[in-house]
């Protein structure tokens, strides 16, 4: 008799932790982290309740949540590279930098999750945690290539918008990236070099935002040839560039916004240094493009509207082998 009521007992416990964990599953959400984040932040974030009062400080992220019609109660600085429907626009905006985030106000929100890069989570990610509110940590920044971007645009995907929308944005890469094929298959490759800020400062490797973007395209990043790529990006001299001597360059800068702006900056600098900038054959052949600060840092999906605008950049400026 005992056992039978121990039995008994013992199944309506199972049918029970069953439900609670279903239920659990139900009404919580798990919010997946890319491959190469997952040695410092694990493979998912675990929420017991899906967040309904979300501080997004992420770009990257904010744009799935566009998709997903999820309105945050506020968001980052947003970026003026990227169109945002009128009721993002109308949010609270937070100015996050480097050194700098106004934890206090964020606390004050009561926020359930905030949405922040994880070159935050020493500092301000901690004292949020420490408060009691779930981070979530994206990558942003110069440094993040395209692959990774590629890589934690699907998983936020699948994270707020399900399979459905993960397949959805990968169709969409997978789209980007066969005009790419395409391009190559049509033009030679060319030597290049990327400086970034401004002339003879910094040089971005093929591992960098814009130079993995460039990767896919038919160019040689010549400062793979002289630092490790891993570095993404690293110190240059005059000097290096004149011996480097690229067929190519393409400046960026996040100092400058737009293109116009960054090439007033440029060609005033090759002017005091003139000697020595024109033994370099993009300078003398005027083969410099000027890029918008776009391309400066990681965007999330927007990754995809700016490949295919330097797609059209580079369609316009240089026929087609057959042509």
């Amino acid at each position: 008799m005992m056992n039978k009521l121990f039995a008994v007992v013992l199944s309506l416990m199972l049918v029970l932790s069953t439900f609670l964990t279903a239920s659990a599953e139900e009404n919580g959400l798990t919010l997946y982290y890319p491959s190469y984040m997952q040695a410092s932040e694990g493979e998912t974030l675990m929420l017991a309740e899906k967040p309904e009062r979300i501080v997004c400080l992420s770009n990257a992220a904010l744009q799935i949540l566009v998709r997903c019609d999820i309105h945050p109660i506020a968001v980052t600085s947003l970026s003026s590279s990227i169109t945002y429907p009128d009721w993002v626009q109308e949010l609270p905006q937070i100015t996050v930098s480097m050194n700098s985030l106004d934890i206090e106000s964020i606390i004050a929100m009561e926020p359930d999750l905030v949405i922040v890069g994880s070159y935050q989570k020493e500092t301000y990610g901690q004292q949020l945690a420490d408060a009691g509110i779930a981070v979530y940590y994206t990558s942003e920044g110069p440094s993040i290539a395209y692959n990774e971007t590629k890589e934690e645009a699907i998983t936020l995907a699948r994270s707020f918008g399900g399979d459905a929308l993960a397949e959805e944005i990968t169709a969409e890469f997978a789209a980007v990236e066969a005009r790419a094929a395409s391009y190559c298959e049509n033009h030679t490759s060319q030597r290049m070099m990327i400086f970034f800020h401004t002339p003879g400062t910094y040089q971005q490797t093929s591992q960098g935002y814009l130079g993995s973007m460039l990767s896919l395209l038919p160019f040689e990043n010549l400062s793979d040839t002289i630092i490790d790529p891993a570095s993404r990006t690293a110190t240059i001299d005059v000097e290096t560039a004149v011996v480097l001597n690229p067929e190519v360059i393409f400046a960026i800068s996040p100092t400058a916004p737009s293109a116009e702006m960054l090439q007033a900056i440029y060609e005033e600098a090759f002017a005091q240094n003139a000697e020595l900038w024109n033994q370099i054959d993009a300078i003398t052949n005027g083969n410099i493009i000027y890029l918008s600060s776009e391309y400066v840092t990681s965007k999330g999906i927007h990754i995809i509207n700016s490949l295919n605008a330097l797609i059209d950049l580079l369609e316009a400026r240089y026929p087609a082998n057959n042509q």
